[in-house]
């Protein structure tokens, strides 16, 4: 077996498949919807991953930042640390539960820019 070496964009990172991956497998381990390994990897057969291929795993989509969630975080105190909505948070973080976070879970918060309408 051998790695098929591959530079991921920035806010992504390598992922090197392993026996038994699907992208829903991978998508579900990783927290992250499959339509955006599928974006983040043009050409790549979904059906026909191989063993030691990389693909690279999109951390947060843009104008977004990765977050750990910390012991004691609730969406709410998340929401005012970063100066977001819930409901801005939960629609960058689809497979998330709000009531059962997991300390050490990685979840995508929406930069504050990014939400201001210009227009208003």
């Amino acid at each position: 077996m051998y790695h098929f070496y591959r530079q991921c964009p920035e806010n992504h990172y390598p992922y090197v498949i392993q026996p038994g991956d699907t992208l829903n497998f991978i998508a579900n381990r990783l927290e992250v919807v499959v339509s955006r390994i599928v974006a983040a990897n043009p050409g790549i057969d979904p059906y026909n991953l191989r063993v030691g291929q990389t693909i690279c795993i999109p951390a947060c989509p843009p104008n977004h930042f990765a977050y750990i969630i910390q012991p004691g975080d609730t969406l709410y105190r998340i929401s005012q640390t970063f100066n977001v909505t819930i409901s801005s948070i939960l629609e960058a973080n689809p497979s998330i539960d709000p009531n059962s976070l997991r300390v050490a879970q990685r979840i995508c918060i929406p930069s504050a820019c990014a939400l201001v309408n210009p227009n208003n």
